[in-house]
């Protein structure tokens, strides 16, 4: 009977370890992160607010304010995280596209609110090009940084470094097979 307890309880918590390491990565992402601890902090005040009576047990209570303490903090380190980096706001061009992005510590975040019309081919690129209209696309100094990971929500993207001294001034959605751009956003602090 131990064995067969065991072995529905195993499955069990290895999905919410995994689960719980699937949310530690989307926390990486200080755009996530800000959106995530907001949307947390904003509940457990909406609970004292409401004078919910899950507060009338003193141990709920508890939690509920120090989880309300500690995403508050986690908030604030989100958006400091932010403040050193570089964001834009993603324009469409032809195609829809929605989301911001932020770039810091060789790492482009795509924000919560990132949304495109999937394309064949659909490529994230980096350039140091202000306008990707104003040159014929991809430029010289575009990087690659490959297929996009999905049309919708958050997500990171390792850059390497370069030793090249100008900066990446646009994120841009490419579709490498159409030869069509999609969107693009302008990076500034």
């Amino acid at each position: 009977m131990k064995k067969l307890l065991l072995v529905a309880i195993l499955p069990a918590l290895a999905a919410c370890s995994r689960q719980s390491a699937a949310l530690d990565d989307h926390l990486e992402n200080p755009l996530f992160a800000e959106r995530y601890a907001e949307e947390l902090v904003e509940h457990m005040v909406e609970l004292t607010i409401q004078n919910d009576p899950l507060l009338q047990d003193e141990r709920r209570k508890e939690i509920a304010d120090d989880a309300r303490r500690q995403w508050l903090d986690r908030a604030r380190l989100a958006r400091q995280k932010q403040r050193e980096g570089v964001q834009g706001v993603f324009l469409p061009m032809k195609t829809f596209v929605t989301g911001d992005a932020l770039y810091v510590d060789d790492t482009l975040y795509i924000g919560t609110t990132f949304d495109v019309t999937p394309g064949p081919a659909l490529h994230l690129f980096l350039t140091t090009a202000v306008d990707p209209r104003d040159v014929p696309f991809p430029d010289p100094a575009a990087f690659d940084l490959g297929v996009l990971r999905s049309p919708y929500g958050a997500q990171a993207y390792a850059v390497p470094r370069t030793e090249s001294s100008l900066p990446y001034r646009t994120v841009v959605l490419f579709d490498t097979e159409l030869e069509r751009l999609h969107g693009f956003a302008q990076m500034s602090q």
